[in-house]
């Protein structure tokens, strides 16, 4: 019989798959080595995940600070407030957790939109560095942009800089 985390994991892949269309060895590397139910938020509706996400940890200038990844929605589910849910809970636990920013990388311009309504601001390119060598980003460094959510006043960016973020797996 599969335990609730065997099951919640399964369920990651699926809405990843649906959403997303990435491959299976790609979704696979996520789960193996990167996967941290206690960080994946969520929202499960009649025994299936309906929206997620996953907060991931990194440094940026010897500061903590979270990466929103993989934020998902099931196509059916949406328009009802889960991915907002989420976000403000991924907020809330970020800020918990010590970090000084969130970061996201938002895949397209109505998606910088819908993060402005909680303070992410700028675009600014990033590098993303781990020791996994999994990719964070869009696989083309080129298009990877994220947008910052300061949770400190003194938390500053310069725009013109790459961002580089690194993975530290807490």
């Amino acid at each position: 019989m599969d335990t609730c985390s065997e099951i919640k994991k399964r369920e990651c892949a699926r809405l990843w798959k649906k959403v997303f269309g990435d491959s299976n060895e790609f979704i696979s590397s996520f789960m193996e080595n990167i996967y941290d139910e206690e960080n994946m938020l969520c929202i499960i509706q009649e025994e299936k995940l309906v929206s997620m996400l996953h907060i991931i940890y990194f440094e940026f200038k010897g500061t903590k600070v979270a990466y929103l990844y993989a934020v998902a929605t099931d196509v059916n589910s949406r328009a009802r407030g889960y991915a907002k849910r989420l976000i403000n809970q991924a907020i809330s636990k970020a800020k918990k957790n010590g970090c000084k920013a969130i970061f996201t990388l938002p895949a397209d311009e109505g998606l910088h939109t819908f993060y402005s309504q909680f303070g992410f601001k700028g675009k600014l390119p990033v590098k993303f560095e781990s020791k996994t060598h999994f990719d964070f980003g869009t696989g083309d460094i080129e298009n990877d942009i994220v947008t910052v959510l300061p949770l400190e006043d003194s938390f500053a960016i310069l725009p013109e800089n790459v961002i580089v973020l690194t993975y530290t797996g807490m």
